[in-house]
């Protein structure tokens, strides 16, 4: 898209949109929390370049062989994009930092931004459409996409329909924001319970799409991102298991 000589990249516009939405949010949800906005604006900044930087290098990683033979592209994220874990690993070192330096409970924080989380990655997940990545395997069902000749796996060059996987990411985010909302506002969950429900739903999500991704790095008989999510799913049951054993300690 372009504004006169300006070239707006449209995964930019639909990333600041999700951050803008989520920002107006979770500000409205920290209202008589002991969470004041200054901290929110603090980690929106910072989430914003740690995030780039994370969700950069994981998408490298998954992708070493390519970017080994084309190391002009590697700073290139409008060209291949992001990986969620890599955004997600990089915004939570800097939580971590930052808690720990206000001395905040980081858990009460993590507890708001896990329920915008969904709601912008739902968004985010548009910016694959318009740059013709996180596509899935090819097929002749009514809601499959067109994907450019240039954009398709060699093994796929005359295949033309492929599953939209960003859509069905987007779908089940956007679901999962309004189950995470709806815990929110029962205020029946204790700290860190809603953390543990974000990432444990993320880990079965992802995993559960990456069967019908494509062009991905695979590692034994599951791909690099699904072993990535399995990891998430063990450590959010863990995390569930030490909640409900401090519950019964503190009562």
């Amino acid at each position: 898209m372009s504004v006169g000589s300006l070239d707006i990249q449209w995964y930019g516009v639909i990333i600041v949109s999700a951050l803008v939405l989520g920002f107006l949010i979770i500000k409205r949800l920290i209202k008589g929390s002991e969470i004041k906005t200054p901290h929110i604006i603090d980690l929106a900044i910072i989430f914003f370049f740690c995030g780039l930087i994370g969700g950069r290098i994981g998408h490298v990683i998954g992708e070493l062989d390519y970017y080994a033979n084309n190391l002009g592209d590697l700073i290139k994220i409008w060209n291949g994009g992001l990986a969620i874990q890599g955004v997600m690993a990089g915004c939570f070192i800097a939580l971590y930092l930052y808690c720990r330096r206000k001395k905040i409970n980081i858990w009460k924080v993590l507890d708001y931004f896990v329920i915008i989380l969904p709601l912008m990655q739902a968004i985010g997940r548009w910016g694959n459409y318009f740059n013709q990545e996180l596509f899935g395997r090819p097929t002749d069902l009514p809601w499959g996409i067109p994907i450019d000749i240039s954009k398709r796996p060699l093994e796929y060059v005359n295949e033309r329909y492929f599953h939209p996987v960003f859509l069905y990411e987007s779908a089940l985010m956007l679901l999962l924001f309004f189950i995470m909302l709806w815990l929110f506002k029962t205020k029946k969950t204790t700290t860190g319970m809603l953390t543990v429900v974000y990432f444990m739903s993320f880990g079965v999500i992802r995993f559960s799409l990456d069967f019908i991704k494509i062009d991905l790095l695979q590692i034994g008989p599951l791909l690099l991102s699904q072993w990535i999510s399995i990891a998430i799913i063990l450590i959010a049951v863990f995390g569930f298991y030490k909640l409900i054993k401090k519950n019964k300690t503190a009562t």
